[in-house]
């Protein structure tokens, strides 16, 4: 049997967890080859240290890469061959939420309704248990934290 959805108050709760950010933000897609992504996975190592590199995703035609700025300037001259799009002046917006989130439907939608009510566009959504990254326009980051500030 389906879970019911829960309750805007319950939602709420749920989403009094913390929230962080990042400015200075790309978004690089590449073509997907698994020969590549395996190349790829080690050549960015040393930038994931550094926190240069954010977050990397797969998908069945694309490898997308969530990074800075400088970082992503050399991911797109090194892998020019595989360049799909470069797009810049970002920003992350990280939710960390309590690890009842995994398993209480309607949050996320609950988020997306709120950003598309209020016209705030989502460029790539990520989710990593508890961390849900929402790409998003840096020119709408203050916007953005506004609303997610409604839920503390």
């Amino acid at each position: 049997m389906a879970k019911a959805k829960p309750s805007d108050k319950e939602v709420l709760r749920i989403l009094k967890g913390s929230t962080r950010f990042k400015t200075d933000v790309s978004l690089i897609t590449l073509r997907f080859e698994p020969k590549f992504l395996c190349r790829l996975l080690s050549d960015i190592a040393d930038d994931v240290e550094r926190g240069r590199v954010l977050q990397v995703s797969q998908g069945t035609s694309a490898i997308v890469m969530i990074c800075n700025e400088q970082a992503a300037k050399n991911y797109e001259r090194l892998y020019k061959k595989y360049l799909i799009s470069h797009r810049k002046d970002l920003a992350a917006l990280v939710l960390i939420s309590p690890k009842k989130i995994v398993d209480t439907p309607g949050v996320i939608e609950y988020i997306l309704h709120k950003f598309a009510a209020n016209k705030l566009n989502i460029v790539e959504l990520i989710g990593c248990y508890t961390d849900t990254t929402f790409i998003i326009n840096k020119k709408d980051l203050f916007k953005a934290m506004d609303l997610l500030g409604e839920f503390s």
